[in-house]
């Protein structure tokens, strides 16, 4: 009987699922036959629909908190990385990424930008002040004290202080904007349509009363308008 009543239920299974999909009628279509709106708002929307992966906020060695805790690489190094290229990293391994972004952004930081290319190459500026060539000193050493200079430099500009006058690149210098124009060089090599997008973009950070605010400005336009505009610091008049 157990048997008789499954075989039994399965055929009216069937039955009821050949009910369910009726044909239309003979020369007509279903429109015809169910009148009624429709809703499918999937069918021809012109939206992106493929998540694409990136980072808005990477440091280079041209930002001072991240080339004094010792990063070394620059911002095509960073595009190359991004794009799924062998690179070596700053302690000599090489380093690889299993699954390549599709964008990225190079936000370093906007103040102080260009110091860090002077305190590497240890400038005649920086090493001719007291300050400057003590701080350089503790960079070029490394480990601790590379973090302990860092440390120092972060908690002096969180304040609205500077450790000397050497070691502050004002903004539309000489030195400020031969790296803001690396910056968009780079961006501008790295960008392949449809491959992999590189915006142009730097990092403005407030540290009013010691409140950590990042926001990231990123271009839009290519490295041609783009050089048009210096970054905007927190110096005075922008920001303070």
């Amino acid at each position: 009987m157990e048997q008789y009543s499954y075989i039994t239920a399965a055929l009216f299974l069937s039955a009821s699922a050949a009910l369910a999909f009726e044909p239309s009628p003979e020369g007509s279509t279903l429109t015809e036959a169910f009148p009624g709106s429709s809703y499918s708002p999937y069918a021809g929307r012109g939206i992106p629909d493929r998540p694409l992966w990136g980072d808005s906020h990477l440091h280079t060695s041209t930002s001072f908190d991240a080339g004094a805790f010792g990063n070394r690489l620059d911002a095509r190094a960073a595009y190359r990385f991004a794009k799924g290229q062998e690179v070596q990293a700053t302690t000599g391994f090489m380093a690889r990424l299993s699954r390549p972004l599709d964008w990225l952004v190079v936000a370093d930081h906007s103040d102080n930008m260009g110091l860090f290319d002077l305190i590497f190459a240890q400038d005649p500026s920086i090493m001719s002040d007291s300050e400057g060539n003590r701080i350089a000193t503790m960079i070029a050493n490394g480990g601790e004290e590379g973090v302990a200079a860092a440390l120092e430099l972060i908690d002096a500009y969180s304040r609205g202080d500077v450790v000397s006058p050497a070691l502050a690149v004002e903004a539309g210098s000489k030195p400020f904007r031969s790296v803001w124009q690396r910056q968009i060089d780079a961006a501008e090599e790295a960008y392949e349509p449809g491959l992999f997008t590189s915006f142009i973009g730097y990092e403005w950070t407030s540290l009013i009363q010691g409140g950590n605010m990042h926001r990231v400005v990123m271009y839009r336009d290519g490295g041609e308008r783009a050089g048009m505009i210096d970054p905007f610091t927190t110096e005075a008049p922008f920001g303070r």
